[in-house]
């Protein structure tokens, strides 16, 4: 099958240089404006990621995620209620200072939320503190990528095993002698037929990362019938040597070991996936590591000895791996599972043993109230909070967190930032503020008690029967068509939830915009396509996939442009 190019069919060489791929730019970045007037919530998370073109430049893409909302009964676009967009794709010359690149993600950021009443929310990034830093004193809060984290745990176990590296040693080995060789992958794919076998030959889809050399291990296995007959018949050179019966069975066990891991990746990474699955997730591959160490230890002779140690050694780095483990105590990602009606029931057997679970549902009542609160506050203002005003409302917000004894009291929360400040400052001018903060519950009154508890609150009250809620969830329903059923009857918590879970584990949508830095498109391009043309190209691809029923308008081009460029009007969608 041959390889599409994930960009768009190659315009005239006029397009380029004429008004207009500038046009389509600036019309579709006005479309993803209007889209994210309706985040619902009012919170737009962020996820970046980065990626080198050649030896200077760097590009490095930021998108946009939210939950759509539905003004009465109609939803705004269509299709699923999670929506993402590239907000700019940004080629940084290599030379550029620190300071420069900072400075000019502040401002576009500014400029793309400010224009309704948006608030920043999570940014999920992997690899790329300098930017998360500039990001961060725009108010996002920095989360970390679940698969940029997996991803560093499996390549490590992968790199510090002997066994390993000779398995992987010979796979590469088997790959080169048939990359090599027209003839040999002709009499591989005859045997494959005749064991019945598909004759998929994944020598040109292989990169360095730890998933593709899994699926060539996996090919490996399903394979070893006809890879064993060629050896016997034609030999594969060096890699004919290793191929005894510890090379199979060890392959074998590293792809089920792998298996897991490759899952969680795969399904993390689809446009449905949200921070609730995080920890869920994580628990699996725990119970998983220690079954299926078992399961090698029943089988122990002989050879099945290392599969047994392959198990202990991959699960002693989960259990000791700082970051991963991490995850089990931040408030994101702890509320995120409380808030997903799939998991709510079941959140004591995903925390750790001993986790306090009745701390994280007085979090999650005191987020409730939180937002409860902001309902006595004026509409917020259509630009975007500074910086200094953030961190103003999180230093209240922490204190208040600090005094009930809350964990991960310096992380802020997006949902935070201007709602209790705003109550506080822009009140119901017939009360004063003290008589406003008691008739909100945030000040100690003779009929309310200075106790702490939260038991006669009405947020209490919701929280309690939401969790105590026993309606089935189907596992691959989307939680945020759950809370859109609830909106009108749970409108505090339906509006944490969704802010909560609208927000992607990890960054694989900016990720996939910057793969098409390698189509064709762009490198075969003659002359070399400018820098600015490429982040249009970039923008407009991503953009135009995740909004099908937008229309480009009418284009109007110099009169020297108009004969080769009014085939191109409209940019090829088809990847």
């Amino acid at each position: 099958m041959a390889q599409v190019d994930p960009c768009y069919h190659l315009p005239p060489p006029a397009f380029f240089s004429g008004k207009a791929l500038p046009l389509l730019y600036e019309a579709m970045g006005e479309q993803v404006r209007q889209e994210m007037r309706w985040a619902k919530g009012g919170c737009v998370h962020l996820s970046v990621s980065v990626a080198a073109q050649d030896t200077v430049v760097d590009y490095v893409a930021i998108t946009a995620h939210w939950g759509m909302t539905r003004p009465g009964s109609q939803q705004v676009g269509s299709g699923s209620p999670r929506k993402q967009a590239v907000l700019w794709v940004w080629g940084l010359p290599l030379e550029s200072a620190l300071e420069d690149r900072q400075r000019e993600l502040r401002e576009q950021l500014s400029l793309w939320l400010s224009h309704g009443s948006l608030r920043p929310g999570f940014l999920v990034a992997g690899g790329c503190p300098s930017l998360e830093q500039a990001v961060r004193t725009e108010g996002y809060i920095p989360v970390p990528c679940f698969v940029h984290c997996l991803d560093s745990l499996v390549g490590s176990f992968l790199c510090h095993h002997h066994s390993v590296q000779i398995i992987l040693g010979t796979a590469r080995a088997i790959c080169s002698h048939f990359q090599g060789s027209a003839e040999a992958r002709r009499l591989l794919s005859r045997l494959q037929r005749r064991c019945g076998l598909p004759a998929h030959q994944p020598f040109w889809e292989l990169s360095d990362h730890w998933v593709s050399a899994y699926h060539l291990m996996e090919w490996l296995v399903e394979q070893q019938r006809p890879l064993q007959e060629y050896e016997e018949k034609h030999q594969l050179g060096k890699a004919g040597t290793a191929l005894s019966a510890m090379f199979w069975s060890l392959t074998d066990s590293l792809v089920q070991l792998l298996r897991p891991f490759q899952m969680v990746v795969r399904e993390a990474s689809t446009t449905q996936a949200s921070l609730s699955l995080v920890l869920p997730q994580l628990r699996y591959l725990h119970i998983f590591l220690e079954q299926v160490r078992g399961y090698f230890e029943e089988q122990s002779a002989g050879e099945m000895g290392a599969a047994v140690r392959l198990a202990e050694g991959l699960a002693l780095q989960l259990t000791t791996d700082g970051q991963l483990t991490e995850l089990f105590h931040r408030e994101e990602f702890v509320l995120a599972t409380l808030l997903d009606p799939r998991f709510k029931g079941r959140i004591e057997a995903i925390l750790p043993a001993g986790a306090d679970i009745d701390h994280w549902k007085q979090v999650l009542v005191y987020k409730v109230k939180e937002i409860m609160v902001s309902e006595y506050s004026l509409p917020p203002s259509p630009s975007l909070q500074s910086p200094r005003a953030v961190r103003a409302d999180a230093a209240l917000s922490g204190r208040v967190a600090k005094s009930s004894g809350a964990e991960g009291k310096d992380q802020e929360d997006p949902v935070q930032r201007g709602s209790a400040s705003e109550s506080l400052l822009f009140g119901q001018r017939e009360k004063s503020l003290l008589e406003q903060l008691e008739s909100v519950g945030l000040l100690a009154s003779r009929r309310s008690g200075a106790s702490l508890s939260m038991e006669n609150h009405q947020a209490s009250v919701i929280v309690k029967k939401y969790l105590r809620e026993n309606e089935v969830v189907g596992a691959q329903e989307d939680p945020l068509a759950y809370w859109e059923k609830r909106w009108d009857v749970w409108p505090a918590l339906a509006r944490l939830a969704t802010i909560y879970l609208s927000c992607p584990p990890t960054g694989t949508f900016s990720a996939s915009v910057l793969a098409s830095l390698g189509s064709r498109t762009i490198t075969e391009h003659d002359p070399p396509l400018p820098v600015d043309a490429i982040q249009h190209l970039l923008f407009l691809k991503t953009n135009l996939e995740n909004f099908p029923s937008y229309t480009p308008p009418p284009l109007i081009f110099p009169s020297g442009d108009l004969a080769d460029v009014e085939q191109t009007s409209e940019p090829d969608r088809t990847v």
